[in-house]
């Protein structure tokens, strides 16, 4: 043989048709896997090399996948990001990453950018995109929602419990001797933000807590305003003594409103820097990003070659941080509880 190996030489030299090489290639499932492991040995045993370009052409692949967020520079989506690409790499293809920076006014010109590329699928962490736009997009490409679906369409989606990790901040509380556990949070309209807080009433439910409104804040985050609401619940008849964070911006916010002496305990959903420090050390609930990125690249690769298959919807759990002995706390500290 002389020049660069062709998939006509991997056939002779496996013995089998050059339509079963490409089966192969393309890991398509109607080949036996002792045929697939000759036809490997056959393209290892040559140094067979698919010619990518003419792969596209006759089978309208690219290889390549879309993952369109907010904010790279954010760690959660930067990890996110190289969790896809992992898993890309995996399945032998290439990742592009389009940034929306918050601006649900950008989200669809990107999207419509990596079209225009002819990607293969994409993974959206969607900012503000409209269900008519997305319901147009997903019966064009493949479509898998991270962190959040979109209301009215259907799509495959993965993210985070967010109803048992604030649950289980709840019943470490609980544990710690607290009963009047308060909720601070984003505004409603957030998808992830209503989940975590109905995760929150339905603890206290199990619990056998009061679900009282009046220690329950849910505005944008505000250190003046929270400032505010943590005076007024300090001079009302039965203060919390404990909060649940929402979120690593609303534990952040908390902590820089809050005295450090005073000695309400603070619990919060995801890490943030410096969280094992400040206040003693703040035990969070941690999203396992990496999985959540592995379950969605992975769902997506599925849908590319099973496209009548039921839409699924994976909730990844998250993890505890317990911090409370670094703190150095006990039941005591938090007052009358």
């Amino acid at each position: 043989m002389t020049g660069r190996p062709t998939i006509h030489d991997v056939a002779r030299h496996a013995g089998v048709a050059v339509k079963t090489v490409s089966r192969v290639l393309n890991s398509e499932r109607a080949v036996s896997e002792s045929m697939r492991a000759r036809v490997q040995a056959s393209i290892q045993a040559l140094d067979y090399r698919p010619n990518s370009a003419a792969r596209v052409l006759r089978k309208h692949v690219t290889r390549s996948i879309g993952y369109v967020c907010e904010d790279i520079s954010e760690p959660v989506q930067a990890r996110l990001a190289r969790a896809i690409e992992r898993v890309a790499s995996q399945h032998e293809s290439t990742l592009t990453v389009s940034l929306t920076h918050h601006d649900p006014g950008l989200e669809q010109g990107v999207i419509e950018s990596l079209l225009s590329r002819q990607v293969d699928g994409l993974l959206l962490w969607p900012t503000g995109v409209g269900s008519r736009f997305l319901q147009r997009l997903s019966s064009t490409v493949p479509v898998v929602c991270v962190d959040r679906p979109i209301d009215g369409v259907e799509t495959d989606t993965v993210f985070c419990d967010n109803r048992r990790g604030v649950g289980d901040l709840v019943d470490f509380l609980v544990r710690r001797g607290h009963r009047r556990i308060g909720f601070v949070g984003d505004p409603a309209d957030l998808f992830t933000q209503q989940e975590r807080f109905e995760g929150y009433r339905a603890a206290l439910a199990r619990r056998d807590l009061k679900d009282d409104p009046s220690i329950v804040f849910r505005q944008e985050q505000d250190v003046d305003q929270l400032r505010k609401q943590l005076h007024y619940w300090r001079s009302s008849p039965a203060p919390p003594t404990a909060l649940v964070a929402a979120s690593s911006l609303s534990a952040t916010t908390l902590v820089r409103a809050l005295p450090s002496a005073d000695p309400i305990e603070v619990a919060g959903f995801d890490d943030f820097p410096l969280a094992d420090v400040i206040r003693g050390g703040i035990t969070v609930v941690m999203q396992d990003i990496e999985e959540i990125g592995r379950a969605a690249a992975e769902t997506l690769f599925r849908r590319l070659t099973s496209h009548n298959a039921g839409f699924t919807h994976t909730r990844v759990s998250s993890t505890l941080i317990d911090r409370s002995d670094e703190a150095g706390a006990s039941s005591s500290n938090a007052g009358d509880r």
